[in-house]
């Protein structure tokens, strides 16, 4: 995990992992039917992840997102999953806050499927920015 000043080599480092998972997502996009957002399923409690959380712990996570701007509530989320669960890694986390939050642009009936592949591809890339 990076916390503080980053050297040069981490920026770098973190630049090439975030535009590669952008670049995968927009593959997964572009192989995925037209008509519908695949959102990630929860790992379950047989996973390797230490954020062991329930399907309502999940969902609970996904309408704090939505309860407001998604963009002042991810700092938070994080900030506090990272108080209760110190020993998860970054990934974990992104996977997690990903997963609570997709179906929830998902159940919007009123944005298309590219709105919504866009809502989650910006929602994807603030993440990044606040968990790394």
């Amino acid at each position: 995990m990076l916390r503080g000043a980053a050297t040069g080599e981490e920026i770098v480092l973190r630049s090439r992992w975030i535009g590669g998972l952008i670049a995968a997502l927009a593959a997964c996009g572009a192989a995925a039917p037209a008509s519908a957002l695949e959102c990630p399923d929860p790992e379950g409690v047989a996973s390797r992840s230490v954020l062991q959380q329930t399907p309502a712990e999940i969902e609970a996570t996904g309408k704090r997102l939505a309860s407001g701007d998604p963009e002042k509530a991810t700092p938070a989320v994080v900030a506090d999953l990272r108080a209760r669960y110190p020993k998860a890694d970054a990934a974990d986390l992104v996977n997690y806050v990903i997963t609570a939050y997709c179906p929830v642009i998902n159940a919007y009936p009123t944005l298309s499927e590219a709105e919504k592949k866009a809502r989650m591809d910006a929602f994807v890339k603030q993440l990044l920015d606040n968990v790394y």
